[in-house]
């Protein structure tokens, strides 16, 4: 009798799943001397990385450019074929690593942009790192400019503003660009020489520029830029022809146009009563007059209600709603000769004058500032022209028979 018929007698229920529960017991202890002699991925992996360490070498390079590119090209032995550069592990770094490489001598190639490409031979040994620095030989810049505060350029580039060191730049000559706020761009070069720091003072041509407003405290625009008030001097503005708005309350803008030379001066008086249209009666008659013939008495055609109504009452010759919603309630300057002044009321009038039309009279009542400005009263003499400006508030029709037309201005400034 066997030892399997000792584990599974004749005619017993386990004879029968003996063979499988033999063959069971095999697959398990296959699987332990499986288990005990494989290795996992990790252990497997690191088995590897230990090889390369003995079998490879490492080689980090430093550079003193912070955009520096790095290849290192292994020398080919006699029979063996040209291998592919190898990169540095951050392209563009101050420092740049490389790694797994085959024992040997290799070609290292250092570039940035700007400078002179770098090589030199290094040896890689296996299992060892090697350590090589790299150094692009630069010059530095020192920038000054007139005016201070202005933006040095290379390129695209903003290197900062004015007065500034600009270091590590690569020698030679070197163009630059300088850049002021509303001014236009002005290029230079230096010349940059290794270990040396260079100076360049670049002058953007300037001159002096002084402006003055009747009345002051108009805001001065330069590009849509307000850069001060009147009274305004500006010891360096820039030269070229240019051109300046002012604008204050209750007065429209006025253009005043710059030409300065370089190291010159330049001084405006701005008189704001200079923004407004220029009134011609004559214009302004033709165009609201209603009727062909002057002579003839006309009966209104829209009306005397309302605003455009006029204040006594004679309405046959002008178009008054044209009149009101056109020419009315606007400030116009006019230049006309003095019949007579009154000191008390501030009222002018001035010399009849006729059209192809009608005759006309100008009226305009000064406001109290300008009745005290002595030096603007003194050119009130009759026969004298005066320049004003002033608020046209009516246009009326003298009662007949007199036809004479009358303009009147309220708020009225001289302009001188």
């Amino acid at each position: 009798m066997g030892y399997y018929d000792l584990l599974f007698p004749v005619g017993s229920p386990r004879r029968r799943f003996g063979p499988l529960a033999v063959a069971g017991v095999l697959v398990f202890f296959i699987l332990l001397v499986a288990m005990c002699t494989s290795k996992s991925p990790e252990q497997i992996q690191a088995a590897k990385a230990a090889l390369e360490a003995r079998t490879t070498g490492r080689l980090t390079v430093k550079s003193n450019r912070p955009n520096t590119t790095i290849e290192a090209t292994r020398l080919a032995a006699a029979g063996e074929a040209p291998s592919s550069p190898h990169k540095g592990s951050e392209e563009g770094a101050a420092e740049q690593t490389m790694v797994t490489l085959p024992p040997g001598k290799y070609r290292l190639t250092a570039r940035s942009e700007g400078y002179a490409e770098i090589n030199q031979e290094v040896n890689v040994q296996a299992g060892q790192a090697t350590e090589v620095s790299v150094r692009f030989k630069s010059g530095s810049l020192r920038v000054d400019s007139l005016p201070a505060g202005a933006t040095v350029k290379q390129g695209n580039t903003a290197l900062g503003k004015t007065p500034l060191v600009v270091p590590q730049l690569p020698p030679g000559e070197l163009a630059f660009t300088l850049e002021y706020p509303l001014w236009p761009a002005q290029s230079f070069k230096a010349t940059i020489t290794e270990d040396q720091e260079a100076a360049a003072t670049v002058r953007l041509p300037h001159g002096r520029l002084v402006v003055e407003s009747s009345p002051a405290g108009a805001t001065v625009y330069f590009n849509k830029r307000a850069i001060g008030q009147t009274p305004l001097t500006i010891e360096r503005y820039q030269a070229g022809n240019t051109k300046l708005t002012l604008q204050a309350k209750d007065f429209p803008p006025l253009d005043l146009a710059v030409a300065m030379e370089d190291r010159g001066e330049v001084k405006l008086s701005a008189l704001l009563g200079n923004g407004f249209p220029l009134l011609d009666p004559e214009a302004l008659l033709r165009a609201v007059w209603v009727v062909e013939d002057p002579d003839k008495l006309s009966m209104p055609v829209d009306g005397t209600m309302g605003p455009s109504q006029p204040q006594n009452g004679v309405i046959r010759n002008l178009h008054r709603k044209s009149l009101y919603e056109v020419w009315l309630r606007k400030s116009y300057r006019l230049t006309a000769t003095v019949k007579s002044f009154d000191r008390d009321s501030g009222q002018i009038e001035f010399t009849e004058q006729r059209s192809d039309l009608s005759r006309y009279r100008i009226l305009a009542k000064l406001t109290s500032g300008a009745r005290a400005d002595k030096e603007a009263v003194a050119l009130l003499v009759k026969g004298a022209a005066f320049t004003f400006y002033g608020r046209l508030t009516a246009v009326e029709e003298s009662r007949w028979p007199a036809k004479v037309i009358t303009f009147e201005f309220s708020d009225a400034e001289p302009l001188h």
